[in-house]
């Protein structure tokens, strides 16, 4: 039976120190200016009653995802059977559609990985590539649960190394896991459940203000 992976957010436990989302970017090779990971951190009030507001953010890889239906390369993004939507950088041809189609703005053009896919053929139907060179064309970029750990057993950078011990990943599938007992114990919301996008990142969130103060796009869109 295929694993069916989901990432909890315990926002009780989160410290706002960004380990996330520093260790997100030495594991994966993010450049600066953009995140796979990002941790919102934002102040409300004033004294004597001041609220600071952390908020882990990341690629909801999400259940019914809007970034597969407008990409013209069939396959170059796709979701597995485990719930992890991939992006195969073999194939992507830079076009960007997937980075606008995102409204969480989880995707980003990587400004050093150069496509490798010959974009001439889609150019009839892909007017973004227009009058742009094909040496200057760059892949998408976004999380996925960094999978070269998970195939080796590992879990994602960003939740092996969060100091407040926040994030739970897991095979919802297996009771014994914790992110199925948490399910069964805990109630957990999703952001911005209105988009109809079925995230698979879910958060404990006793102050549900933290999803419109610390809201924003993961990677601001040009």
């Amino acid at each position: 039976m295929a694993k069916k992976y989901i990432l909890v957010v315990d926002l009780r436990k989160c410290v706002g120190c960004t380990s996330c989302q520093v260790s997100c970017k030495m594991e994966n090779g993010v450049p600066m200016k953009v995140f796979r990971s990002k941790v919102d951190i934002t102040d409300i009030g004033e004294y004597p009653s001041p609220k600071r507001y952390f908020f882990p953010k990341i690629c909801n890889q999400c259940d019914d995802p809007p970034c597969i239906l407008p990409c013209p390369v069939e396959g170059a993004t796709y979701k597995r059977e485990d719930g992890i939507v991939v992006i195969n950088k073999d194939l992507c041809i830079g076009c960007g559609r997937c980075v606008e189609a995102c409204p969480y703005g989880a995707r980003f053009i990587h400004p050093y990985l150069p496509i490798k896919n010959d974009p001439t053929k889609y150019l009839k139907e892909v007017p973004e590539l227009k009058n742009k060179k094909v040496k200057d064309l760059r892949v998408a970029d976004k999380c996925d649960f960094c999978l070269h750990r998970l195939e080796i057993g590992e879990e994602p950078a960003c939740v092996r190394n969060c100091v407040g011990k926040a994030k739970y990943f897991g095979d919802i599938k297996d009771p014994t896991s914790s992110v199925a007992k948490i399910l069964t114990s805990l109630q957990t919301k999703v952001w911005h459940p209105e988009y109809g996008t079925k995230p698979i990142v879910l958060y404990i969130a006793p102050d549900e203000r933290v999803f419109k103060v610390a809201d924003g796009e993961i990677n601001k869109k040009k």
